[in-house]
């Protein structure tokens, strides 16, 4: 894979990069990161997506030492390198501790890696998907932090459904996915968690299209109304707006991919191209 890193104010090949092993991200954990992408050389939504990794590092107490600014001419720097569009981990980490366990003030990791993005095959858009659900809350949800470990353990229950990903509940309560925020739809009405989750981008982008064309609903999600949903679908950076058909073993309204989907799929479409337009010209 053609991916490049971002590390000690040089840009070098991934396979080149490296980190102390008395790393606090590495030893403990300890660290956020988060994740954009571009689109024509663009990154989309750069603001958001920085906001966000400040909010994630100030929560444990850690500094972002580069500037919006800055992020944004390492990540055009990264997207020549690479040569075609790139999804992009900006990581922070407590770094490197003489015992493993205290932090030396100032002393953050910063890395950045970028490889190309990942594009999700059309017909997935066309079909839907399918999720399985898994009790879990995630730790400090409202962050993106290190810590991803019940998804990988459940990688293996994910391949034997033939699902796409995990949806987390608790106490019949749908939060979020692994990597993705959960929306269904109720004939007109568009609902979406609204506690004990990752304000996704995406999700903020998608409630400001929506409200034009639906009533716009953020509150507690249950496993039931998954009964009652005519549509569902979940946004992510990488997978956009992606139809949800099947959960477990419940259908999602016809089974089908629905318009109402489908138009808030165009209209993200749109709004993807008008912002990259602007910022080109």
């Amino acid at each position: 894979m053609n991916s490049f890193c971002y590390i000690n104010g040089k840009i070098i090949s991934t396979e080149k990069a490296k980190i102390s092993v008395m790393d606090l991200g590495l030893l403990r954990g300890y660290g956020v990161f988060d994740y954009l992408r571009t689109y024509n050389g663009v990154p989309f939504l750069l603001h958001e997506h920085y906001s966000r990794l400040t909010h994630s590092a100030k929560t444990l107490s850690l500094k972002v030492v580069l500037s919006e600014k800055q992020l944004n001419d390492i990540v055009l720097k990264l997207y020549k390198k690479v040569g075609t569009d790139i999804g992009v981990r900006i990581v922070v980490t407590g770094g490197v501790s003489q015992d493993g366990t205290k932090r030396i003030k100032n002393n953050e990791t910063i890395f950045i890696v970028a490889t190309p993005v990942h594009i999700y095959p059309k017909s997935i858009y066309e079909r839907g998907a399918k999720l399985i659900t898994h009790s879990y809350i995630r730790p400090l949800a409202e962050i993106k932090s290190l810590n991803y470990i019940t998804m990988i353990m459940n990688e293996d229950r994910k391949q034997r459904a033939k699902a796409l990903d995990i949806l987390y509940e608790q106490n019949g309560i749908i939060t979020e996915g692994t990597t993705f925020n959960f929306f269904i739809f109720k004939n007109n009405t568009l609902i979406t968690p609204k506690d004990t989750i990752l304000l996704g981008t995406r999700r903020n982008l998608i409630l400001k299209l929506a409200k034009k064309y639906f009533v716009v609903k953020e509150q507690k999600v249950m496993l039931n109304d998954l009964k009652t949903a005519t549509e569902s679908f979940i946004t992510s950076t990488t997978r956009e707006i992606l139809p949800i058909i099947k959960i477990n073993n419940q259908t999602i309204g016809s089974g089908l991919v629905g318009k109402n989907t489908k138009l808030l799929m165009e209209l993200y479409k749109k709004e993807i191209s008008t912002q990259t337009k602007n910022h080109l010209s």
